[in-house]
């Protein structure tokens, strides 16, 4: 079966960020080996996009990839920022299962935390706890949990695209999608007619 994932995490914007940990083809490798043996097509926000100025229409590009993949991978081994969260918040609004990759002992995750006063045994960070539907170790554990919600027939139904994502999916899909090969790509690989 073919199954789509959206890549969540930073992008490399310049030479300041030559250090940060960015998906790359090795960690692609890995989830689709452990989603074997479902054919993953990556959904990837640093794919270039026609007019970089039209950033309500890149957001928009963000938002309508979250939505139309079958999951959300997001690459949490170290800090992330405001996008990643809004791209979280925006898949559980549309139904698209998250799973996150925090190692042990990572940024968002800890085997022992002392917090507000007490001391916190597998503490993993609220927000990215209330998000998730699999918190993992890997990008192979997340396509091993990825062909798991597939297999169990879990995933939920897609909901409405919500009023406040409305205006930006609509701006990428009418203004920018036609000029966007590797998303029409992608499309086309999962057999989905934009729209």
């Amino acid at each position: 079966m073919k199954v789509s994932v959206y890549c969540s995490g930073s992008i490399a914007k310049g030479v300041s960020d030559v250090r940060k940990l960015t998906w790359s083809d090795t960690e692609r490798m890995e989830v689709a080996k452990g989603a074997e043996p479902h054919d993953v097509v990556f959904l990837n926000p640093d794919d270039p996009i026609t007019d970089p100025r039209n950033t309500l229409g890149q957001f928009g590009r963000d938002m309508y990839q979250v939505m139309v993949a079958t999951a959300v991978v997001v690459d949490a081994r170290e800090k992330r920022g405001l996008g990643i969260g809004v791209e979280m918040a925006a898949a559980g609004t549309f139904g698209t299962p998250v799973i996150v990759v925090a190692p042990p002992n990572s940024k968002y995750r800890a085997d022992l935390l002392e917090y507000r006063g007490v001391t916190v045994h597998d503490y993993v960070h609220p927000h990215v706890a209330a998000l998730s539907a699999a918190i993992v170790d890997d990008f192979l554990a997340a396509g091993e949990a990825l062909a798991e919600l597939v297999t169990a027939g879990t995933l939920p139904e897609k909901t409405d695209v919500p009023g406040w994502l409305e205006r930006a999916i609509g701006e990428y899909r009418d203004n920018v999608l036609a000029g966007d090969v590797p998303m029409l790509e992608a499309l086309r690989r999962l057999d989905r007619i934009p729209g």
